[in-house]
Order: structure tokens, then sequence, then C-alpha cells
């Protein structure tokens, strides 16, 4: 007997679901279990097994159409079944989905018509008829419709009259229209409804994660074989599932009415795919290892780009991570992922210089974006939760009973010649500067030549240093790079070099001048390297 598959309710959630594909053609035998379509849901693309075997008579519901849960989309014939009674069967299912199609119209079309009146035409002067899709995209191209002719009943305007008039003005140019669909369909049906749905507050925490970089690289050297590589990612959604568990209303999912404590913390990391986006969750991420995090990352990610995630792996999160810092976005304001609560945008790591015990120090720093809904999480709340985590993540040793290790490990010092292409590079760029900064680079110049400092009261080394000062105070890379090298000529430690590009950095220019200093600590860690 003939057999009708219907619509598969894939997820807790899923009402509705869109045919991607069918894997099998009208005539082929499928037998069950076996892949017979794909059926992209709110979530996630999934392949849909035949329920039972046959062969696959008729398909009824077409690639592309999205359709409810338990309408018919396909027939099954079975062996020994007649002719007769197969088109029976697939008349009943096709009049099945007409019905369910058409009650889910009327409920739409109840709906809007509740929220305002129908308008089959737009009205304008003249009292010319136009169709609201030929409105609207004359309305967007900045054109009056009253130099288009219309093509429909009564001289009606319809869209392809003013489409086929845009194209004669535009010189034949052609504009490529992708509709919004699958993926993308649904990623911005869920986007516009976080927004609407949620009061989203952002708030911002830069933090200096350069212990976090010691702690990710001692635990990847204990693996010798090198199989374990831990990623930032990993490090923070372990702090983050951690911090969750001292602060559970910000794990929380909500509703309209209700607020949902949970005793899970499944920490979602957003993946980017080719044609969307999609975040898969660890399931209780709290009472993981570090290690089985990181493989749940790596396994779920994978999966993820080849379209093999189950339903359950993209439901029931509770917090999400989004790390664009890998694509070098500094900071963001993520939109959360309803129904949770809260999600944590991850920016680029930049190498800037921070005041640290009264010196200026090198240090990776990143922005933490904690994006939540004001509704169910107070600002203070918030704020506590995000200044935990970076107190974490700023102190990460001792949770992996980890010692830190010295900046000081690393000394530098120079030694050596002068190289030519520094001293080259010296003078093109005094050069330079001298077209637009005339006045520094002759006092600077005068100072380089001993002019103010020939009565030998001022040591050779701590003339150096005040060369450095200078340099970095008119912000010549060349200038820095020579003088950083004879000031260790003369015997200078890396800290008094330092130093003294501190004095121009807080006394002469603040921060305009701290990239300046920054480069006279890599210029050390070049000399150092090359000694």
């Amino acid at each position: 007997m003939a057999k009708i598959v219907l619509m598969p309710k894939l997820g807790l959630t899923m009402q509705k679901g869109r045919i991607t594909s069918w894997l099998k053609n009208e005539g082929e035998q499928v037998e069950q279990g076996e892949p017979l379509l794909e059926v992209m849901t709110e979530k996630v693309n999934i392949k849909v097994e035949a329920p039972f075997s046959g062969t696959l008579y008729k398909i009824i519901g077409e690639k592309g159409k999205t359709l409810p849960i338990s309408v018919p989309i396909a027939v099954l014939a079975e062996e020994g079944d007649t002719a007769g009674d197969l088109e029976t069967t697939v008349a009943q299912a096709q009049e099945d989905l007409r019905q369910a199609l058409s009650a889910q119209d009327q409920a739409t079309d109840t709906k809007k018509a509740e929220s305002k009146p129908v308008k089959p035409f737009v009205v304008l002067s003249g009292n010319r008829k136009v169709s609201p899709r030929a409105a609207k995209l004359a309305r967007e191209a900045g054109v009056d419709v009253n130099l288009i002719s219309g093509s429909g009943s009564g001289g009606r305007l319809v869209e392809e009259d003013v489409r086929a008039y845009l194209e004669q003005v535009q010189g034949g140019d052609k504009t490529q229209l992708m509709p919004i669909d699958g993926m993308r369909a649904v990623i911005a049906e869920r986007m516009s409804a976080s927004r609407k749905q949620a009061a989203l507050v952002t708030i911002m925490e830069e933090i200096d994660v350069t212990p976090l970089g010691d702690v990710r690289s001692q635990l990847n050297g204990l693996d010798k074989a090198g199989k374990l590589k831990f990623s930032y990612t990993d490090l923070i959604v372990k702090f983050v599932a951690q911090a969750l568990t001292e602060y559970p209303m910000v794990n929380t999912r909500s509703s309209d009415n209700e607020i949902e404590m949970s005793e899970h913390i499944n920490v979602g990391v957003a993946v980017a795919l080719e044609n969307g986006l999609v975040v898969p969750n660890i399931k209780n991420a709290h009472r993981l290892s570090l290690e089985q995090i990181s493989a749940k990352i790596k396994d779920l990610a994978a999966r993820a780009r080849n379209n093999e995630l189950e339903p359950r792996e993209v439901e029931g999160g509770t917090f999400t991570v989004s790390n664009l810092g890998m694509f070098g976005a500094e900071g963001f304001t993520p939109i959360i992922n309803r129904p949770e609560t809260a999600i944590l945008g991850v920016g680029a790591m930049r190498a800037k210089p921070v005041l640290k015990g009264g010196r200026l120090e090198k240090c990776n720093l990143m922005t933490l974006s904690l994006s939540f809904d004001h509704r169910i999480i107070d600002g203070s709340l918030a704020a506590e939760f995000l200044s935990r985590l970076r107190e974490m993540l700023e102190s990460p040793h001792p949770w992996f009973e980890l010692e830190p290790r010295s900046s000081g490990d690393n000394v530098l010092a120079g030694g050596g010649s002068t190289p030519v292409q520094i001293r080259k590079a010296y003078q093109d760029g005094i050069s330079k500067l001298m077209e637009t900064a005339p006045d520094a680079v002759l006092g600077f110049s005068a100072l380089t030549e001993g002019v103010m400092f020939d009565d030998g009261e001022i040591s050779r080394l701590n003339k150096e240093l005040i060369l450095v000062a200078l340099a970095v105070y008119i912000k010549c890379e060349y200038c820095i790079a020579a003088h950083v090298y004879n000031a260790l000529e003369q015997g200078a430690s890396p800290e008094q070099i330092l130093e003294a590009a501190n004095v121009s950095v807080f006394f002469g220019g603040g921060a305009a001048l701290a990239h300046s200093a920054v480069m006279v600590q890599d210029c050390l860690e070049a000399f150092a390297n090359n000694s």
C-alpha cells in the first residue's frame, strides 16, 4: 500500500522547514534509513532519512519550498500497488498539503489584517494605479513613476515596467538580485527578532591577555608530540564556563514571560560558513577539561563546515562566544542568540604600550564585548561578570598550576657593528622628515653632532639616552633604531633605554607617542636576536 512521507519535526522548536534538495529522483528505489532529502531548519541543514522502504513515486514538496511540519511531501510506492491506488494517494496528499498551506495563509493574512489594512494598489496622482512592488522599486531607485509607461490592466504600472525603464536609462547595466533564502533567510529572521525582542545593551572592556598567551604557550609546550594545540578561543570558552557558574543569571534563557534558569552551561561557539553562520554549543562546558573543550570546538566547527551537525548540537545553548578577532575586528557589538540572554564578542589581539609599575611595557591587549538583554540582566551584574572574566583571563596561571615566566628571562643586549642599512635608513629618514618638520630635524641634528654637549659634562651614554628620547619625540623610526643601537653600544641597559622613551611619552606627547615607544622595544628585541 502506498505510503505518504510527511515533513518531519527535526528539533524541539522546529515549526517549519525548507526543502533544499531531494537526494532521490522519482522512480528510484529507496531503503528505510537511507538519505531521502535535505531540509533546512531554523538552525541547520539536515539530511532526512526515508521512514520506510519503497519507490519514490511522487515528489509533492518541491525543492525550495518552505513547508510546515507534518504536511505531505512525497508518496512512496510498495510492490503490488496499482496505478489507480497510487494516483488516489497522490491526490489525497496534494489536497492535504493544499489545505494546510491555505490554513497557514489565512492565519498570516488575519495577523496582517489586524496590524494594518491591506491595500492591493498604491494610488498616486491622476488616479493612476501602481503595484506596491513597482512603487517600492521606483522609490528606492529615485524614479518618478509618471515617467514610466504601465503595461498592466488599465495602464497599471507593474514591477517589470520599472525594471525595464531602469535598464534602459542605465545603459543596459544589470543588477544581480540574490534571493534572501535558506540559511541567510533564517539568519535574517533570527537577528531581526533578537533586536526587536531584547533590550540589547553592550559593554566593553580591554584586557591584557599577555599572561594568557604565556599559559597557552606553556600548555602547548607540554605535549612533545605536538598533538595538543590550544587556541585563545579554547581558553576563553573554558574561563567563560567557569565564570558562568558564579553568575547564573548570565546563563539564562528567556521567553516572553519567563526566565529559564538552567543547571546546564552550554556554551555556543559561532562558526562562520561560506553562506552564513551557525552556533553549535558545548554541553556542560563547565564540567569539561580544557583538552575536552578544545577537541569539542574543533569537532563541531569541522562538522559545521561540512554540514554534518545534528539538531541537538545547535539547540539548548545558554551563552554564546563569537570571535571576530580572527578576522581582524578589534571590537564589535554582537547580537544575542535568542532565547539566550547574553553573548560575548572577542576582538583581535593587538600589541600596545601599557604603563605598569612606572614603566611602559608592550602588552597584548584584546577587547571583550558583552551584549546582554537588559530586561533580564542588570547592567551592574553584567559589569561584574565581565570584570570577573577579565580577572580570570589576566591571571590564568593558578588555574593550571603553572608559574608565570618572567619577561626578564629573555635578556636584551646589543653587540657587533651597526648595520649599514640602519645608517642609510637613518639618513633617508632625516631627509624625508626635513620636508615636513625642518625645525625638529635641525635641533635633533645639533644634538647628534654634540654641539650642545661638547663640554664633556654629560657622558656619551647619557647623551645617547637623551637622543633616544628625542627620536621618540619626533617619531622618526630610523632615528630610533640608530640611537637605540648606539645606546646599547655605550653600555645602556634595555631598562634605561625604555625609561628614556618614557620621558617623551609621559612629558612630551602622551598617547600620540606610544607607538614610537613600542618601536623602541621592537628595536631592542631585533638587536638582541641579531647579537
